[in-house]
């Protein structure tokens, strides 16, 4: 027995003998990558449980199932893989942010995939303690009628959104951030009123007392000479 299990046939001789199915967005190539797998090796030997744990750790799967086939010897690595809903920059460098807040390094996507994947809103300065924050509200601002771009994390003391109406300040209390949003969508008329290059921000660290922050208005020539 031991000497037909020597066979070749019994053995993972190459990454031809390895199938991925689940994966659309990372390519089998970085799979393969990830996979602490050296040939060739007996495939009766392979633990599919240290397999399917060690590609686990990769950030931009959920889920790894991992079976193989005697003969002739083949392994099936069926993956989940995580939906990327926002572009987060942190420490770690460019990124993307899942529903649950986990942050996924851009560079195992290529080029063409990364075009194609949400481009807002970008999370500056992310950090695993606005992950909370992220699965609380991230619906509620993909789903806002403010077209919310850029979610600035960078100074924790003062978040800040970058919006379709301009800047706005949040403070540090993101436990506000409901009702900082609800008044923001009250004041959607505001370029209406005031044109948009004279707004400096919006205040909203107060939500009961939300403020503006306005460039001076221009003096008019007639205004501005002078007169003998």
């Amino acid at each position: 027995m031991v000497w037909v299990m020597s066979w070749p046939e019994w053995s993972i001789r190459s990454p031809q003998q390895v199938t991925f199915q689940g994966n659309q967005l990372v390519s089998s190539t970085t799979l393969q990558q990830s996979l602490p797998l050296e040939y060739p090796q007996a495939i009766w030997q392979l633990s599919t449980d240290h397999l399917g744990s060690e590609l686990g750790q990769n950030p931009a799967l959920a889920a790894v199932e991992v079976t193989r086939q005697l003969f002739p010897a083949q392994l099936t690595i069926t993956v989940q893989e995580r939906q990327p809903l926002a572009i987060a920059v942190t420490d770690q460098g460019l990124g993307y942010l899942d529903r649950d807040g986990n942050y996924i390094p851009a560079k195992l996507y290529s080029q063409d995939i990364r075009a194609k994947l949400p481009q807002t809103p970008q999370f500056l300065g992310y950090e695993p303690q606005y992950q909370g924050f992220w699965q609380t509200h991230r619906t509620r601002i993909q789903q806002s009628p403010v077209n919310i771009r850029i979610i600035n994390g960078n100074n924790p003391s003062n978040i800040s959104l970058t919006t379709n109406m301009g800047i706005v300040l949040l403070g540090s209390d993101l436990s506000l951030f409901d009702r900082q949003l609800t008044v923001l969508e009250e004041m959607q008329n505001l370029p209406r009123l005031i044109a948009k290059e004279r707004l400096v921000f919006i205040d909203l660290t107060n939500p009961d007392d939300p403020r503006i922050q306005l460039k001076p208005q221009p003096q008019s020539i007639d205004t501005a000479i002078k007169k003998p």
